[in-house]
């Protein structure tokens, strides 16, 4: 994908709508981006891995190793997985796969620590936000 195109997607995903276009340019630049093959695992229920994950481009499937045939989940576009581990410091509790070609948005612990101040805060706003509505809709789903 060129960079245009790239630039192009993240303005249109939610989780990127705070970043300057700036931002998002050295996103680019300094390859934060990942691409993988349909079928591959990209986290390994157990694994202590703290990389966190947007969905840019294509769809993965989240299964457990308990019931390896049964998809727990299916994520698009602006997807976010991987952020519990990333901050919780936990175990990955699921195997999520591409589903067919997918491209993310990658980000390891280590490049997170090393970020601007102001970039670290808008992440970690993103998924503070994306959480409340996941513990909100596990609210309504009990209820």
């Amino acid at each position: 994908m060129d960079r245009n195109t790239l630039l192009d997607k993240l303005a249109a995903i939610d989780f990127f709508k705070d970043f300057s276009h700036e931002e998002r340019e050295w996103f680019c630049d300094n390859k934060m981006f990942c691409s993988y093959e349909s079928g591959k695992r990209i986290i390994i229920e157990g694994a202590q891995d703290r990389t966190f994950y947007v969905v840019i481009d294509g769809a993965v499937s989240v299964t457990k190793n308990a019931v390896p045939n049964q998809i727990l989940a299916s994520l698009g576009p602006g997807s976010v997985f991987g952020e519990i581990a990333h901050f919780a410091r936990q175990q990955r509790a699921t195997n999520v796969y591409a589903q067919g070609s997918v491209l993310v948005f990658r980000l390891e612990h280590d490049l997170f620590k090393k970020l601007p101040a102001d970039v670290k805060l808008k992440i970690n706003y993103q998924a503070m936000a994306i959480l409340m509505k996941r513990l909100e809709q596990a609210k309504k789903s009990q209820g």
